[in-house]
């Protein structure tokens, strides 16, 4: 049996021959990602719609074919049955359309799909040279991940940020060379603190890299330091040293905002989202982990009691603990799909709590809060999202 067939709830016959009207009534005008399949079970196009009945009678009816179809396939002669999931926001189809194409189209959905990675930056302080490096692949090396992150130019962006604030080295052809190379140009105007000509060992240097990644998984309790630092040192008026610390925590300020502000160890991308249900009023949970997106209840009213929906997350989550450890390539796609939403503005695409601060409070405020979202957008026609067709 094909593993695609346990993503779908749903499943029709479709004969040529017979009652189309009844056909079109088994199947619902609402969001679905759906897959029709010929004779032989075979899948032949894999589509994410708003309005799966319109979509239907569009490709199946009788009449002459739509102009915006492909004139090559006449899908009425071809297609024998039909199976489709029933989603109910952009989330919930990304994260179901992902599922779906990775089983009907293994070798290929990889190419069509056309999907953005989630950025992240990585270091190893125990390595003999420890760096910051952007990367889309979290799963092949050990040390540190930071993210997600929106998009490549701005990890690079924050790999230069964390070099500035630390004077790290920024030229890893001289740092391999340390402590014999001779100072680098970074060295010569003051702003690295110099592995590459021995001013710091490479044992002193990994531990300011290793402090430097405590400060990114958490910035609060340095900017606190700093900040004490500033009013000490203007209460002792030395006013150009206390203005200096402000513009550096400034620069700290950069950390957990813009294109940062998701920033958080791998192991913390933790997440509880709340997304629109089948009906006006209702919602759907998804609790989310390294790799990995789970739905956990349906939420038809506003949550009570708010505690054991709290017992339900937080048991999912402990349950996955160890999921970043367990990251593979298809747990890094569905980082992107969560990335790609994290990043979309707050007003239209649900809300997401992060698990680490999620309280009862919070938790109740997200359901008010989707509820005054913006509903989706209602398709006139079948409001296609995501297609794909067997080669």
């Amino acid at each position: 049996m094909q593993r695609w067939r346990e993503i779908f709830d749903f499943a029709a016959d479709f004969d040529p021959a017979g009652d189309f009207d009844a056909f079109l009534k088994a199947v619902p005008g609402k969001w679905a990602v759906y897959l029709m399949c010929d004779g032989d079970d075979k899948p032949v196009q894999l589509l994410c719609v708003k309005n799966l009945r319109y979509s239907l009678e569009r490709r199946l009816g009788v009449g002459e074919p739509d102009q915006g179809l492909s004139k090559r396939i006449n899908y009425r002669d071809l297609i024998r049955k039909v199976y489709w999931r029933r989603v109910d926001s952009a989330f919930e189809a990304d994260a179901v359309y992902l599922e779906a194409a990775r089983e009907v189209f293994p070798q290929t959905y990889r190419g069509m799909l056309g999907m953005r990675p989630a950025w992240f930056v990585h270091v190893n302080p125990a390595t003999q040279f420890p760096r910051y490096v952007k990367t889309n692949d979290p799963t092949r090396q050990t040390g540190f991940h930071f993210g997600p992150i929106e998009d490549k130019h701005a990890a690079q962006k924050l790999v230069h940020l964390i070099e500035d604030l630390f004077d790290l080295c920024r030229d890893y052809s001289i740092l391999t060379q340390a402590p014999s190379a001779g100072p680098c140009p970074w060295r010569q105007m003051n702003k690295c603190v110099g592995p590459c000509d021995g001013s710091i060992d490479l044992e002193a240097y990994s531990q300011l890299i290793a402090f430097s990644a405590t400060v990114l998984a958490d910035p609060s309790d340095y900017v606190r330091e700093q900040t004490r630092r500033m009013k000490a040192a203007a209460a002792e008026l030395r006013f150009e040293v206390a203005e200096k610390i402000k513009s550096y925590i400034e620069q700290l300020g950069q950390l957990g905002k813009g294109p940062f502000r998701h920033v958080r160890p791998l192991d913390q991308f933790q997440y509880v989202t709340l997304q629109r249900g089948p009906r006006a009023g209702t919602a759907k949970m998804f609790v989310i982990t390294p790799g990995r997106i789970e739905q956990v209840a349906c939420l038809l009213d506003e949550p009570e009691p708010v505690s054991e929906l709290m017992r339900q997350i937080l048991a999912a989550a402990h349950e996955r603990r160890d999921a970043a450890k367990q990251l593979d390539d298809n747990g890094v796609e569905r980082i992107g799909v969560v990335a790609h939403h994290l990043f979309q503005p707050k007003a239209k695409q649900g809300v997401f709590l992060p698990i680490a601060t999620l309280d009862e409070k919070s938790l109740a405020k997200a359901y008010r809060d989707l509820l005054n979202q913006k509903p989706q957008d209602q398709a006139v026609g079948e409001g296609v999202t995501k297609e794909l067709q067997a080669l």
